[in-house]
């Protein structure tokens, strides 16, 4: 029987998120998004064969309201934390229990994600460590780590090469997750292939995002 990994997506304070969005979005519009993609993670790790509760990691409220009404669990990260992404998720690695490992899922665009996850947990059945790198190569999407009692997230800028550099991972490339949403530029490329019954798709299509990033949406 596979043991169940427990799914982490840490979401910074809404009021920060996805700054780099602006101006083309406003601070609304922002938030809005950001709770989007919140959603479709969540729903894809539910849909992810050998993941349990999710567990939601933030310092922002409207966050752990959200979250909880959609059945995850919550860490509340306490005043100033949200500054240290690892040290908010050793805070969350340290209050889950029912699982032998973590799965550290960045919320992103709902996008043959669950199929993609599977695929994941099915690595870390082989490997101590998988580490799904981010478009450009550096960064880290996903990080499945099997053990809970070692877990040493290292993210940050080059975050990809640390994780891989820990003994037995293995690198894993699925282009599903790898997508980052960090400019306007990014928003606009993804758009195209956002799954039309999507929450961001929807919140795309109601925030009449598209013309404001200059891209004419087909799928309606």
């Amino acid at each position: 029987m596979r043991d169940v990994l427990a799914p982490v997506v840490p979401v910074k304070r809404l009021d920060d998120a996805k700054g780099r969005l602006a101006p083309e979005l406003g601070p609304i519009e922002r938030r809005l998004l950001v709770i989007a993609m919140l959603e479709d993670v969540l729903g894809a790790l539910a849909a992810t064969d050998g993941a349990g509760t999710p567990v939601v990691v933030s310092p922002d409220r409207e966050v752990w309201r959200r979250a909880d009404a959609l059945g995850c669990r919550v860490v509340e990260e306490p005043p100033g934390a949200g500054t240290d992404l690892n040290a908010s998720l050793r805070l969350a690695a340290g209050r889950v229990d029912g699982g032998d490992g973590l799965l550290v899922v960045a919320a992103g665009p709902a996008s043959g994600r669950s199929a993609a996850l599977g695929r994941v947990v099915h690595a870390l059945d082989q490997a101590a460590v998988v580490v799904v790198p981010s478009a450009e190569g550096s960064g880290t999407n996903v990080l499945g780590w099997r053990d809970a009692a070692t877990f040493g997230p290292a993210f940050g800028p080059g975050s990809a090469a640390r994780h891989l550099a820990v003994a037995g991972a293995v690198r894993v490339d699925e282009p599903a997750l790898a997508a980052d949403v960090d400019t306007a530029a990014d928003l606009a490329a993804v758009l195209a292939r956002l799954a039309p019954g999507s929450v961001t798709a929807g919140r795309v299509r109601d925030l009449k995002l598209a013309g404001k990033l200059g891209h004419e949406q087909t799928r309606s």
